[in-house]
């Protein structure tokens, strides 16, 4: 509940934030929303292997996203959402050997690839209109041992989406949004119950230096993953 509290007032001042992508002087009124969105994760390792391969997940049934400051249940209909993903070593034996770490396998949505993606898995998830549903089913197969902790989002923090009553995916073109389209901000979290904070917690040395103290709370906030892999 305190994680949950914390978000929502994140996210609030973040969706008063978002009103900023319209000028001042001629800003629309619009619906602004906030909302959190859980990735999951296949299979759940406390260690994994060379060549395993780490899928995860998103499914929003129906389009509808709950907003977290009114708990009211919103139909999303013509949204695209795009997650950031990254990943840093942690400085534990084993260290990795090679620069290329990860290769990427997708089944639903868009895995787009950024330049030193093989490195540091930096690439961008993509998923929504103009598919008829919304769900990402994205791999990193992990190619070189040692300790990663995978984010989402990491410098961006939340998702910004537009939408607007009806189903026309061509507004995802615009920008900024047109007057009559609704904006929500999309926290992604890791929703496993356990994202191996306790192993980072047993290969980070103590005490913590503010890099290792902000890598933990990611992991505590579920916005990271710790991946050791031998």
């Amino acid at each position: 509940m305190k994680r949950l509290l914390v978000t929502s007032a994140t996210l609030f001042l973040l969706g008063m934030w978002g009103c900023k992508i319209d000028d001042e002087s001629s800003q629309p009124q619009r619906n602004i929303y906030n909302f959190e969105e859980g990735v999951s994760v296949e299979p759940f390792k406390k260690e994994y292997n060379v060549g395993d391969i780490f899928w995860m997940n998103v499914s929003i049934p129906g389009k509808m996203l709950r907003d977290i400051i009114s708990g009211e249940d919103i139909f999303v209909s013509n949204a695209r959402f795009a997650v950031i993903l990254s990943s840093e070593v942690l400085s534990a034996d084993p260290m990795p050997q090679s620069s290329v770490r990860f290769d990427a396998v997708q089944q639903t949505g868009e895995l787009i690839k950024l330049e030193l993606f093989e490195k540091n898995a930096g690439a961008t998830l993509r998923f929504g209109c103009p598919e008829d549903s919304y769900s990402l089913r994205v791999g990193l197969q992990l190619r070189e041992q040692g300790n990663y902790l995978l984010f989402l989002n990491k410098e961006e923090v939340t998702t910004l989406v537009f939408f607007t009553e009806d189903s026309d995916c061509s507004i995802q073109n615009l920008f900024p949004p047109p007057a009559e389209a609704d904006l929500g901000n999309v926290l992604f979290t890791f929703e496993e119950e356990d994202n191996n904070l306790d192993v980072f917690d047993s290969l980070a040395v103590s005490p913590l230096s503010p890099t290792l103290e902000a890598y933990r709370e990611a992991l505590v906030n579920k916005t990271a993953f710790f991946l050791p892999v031998r």
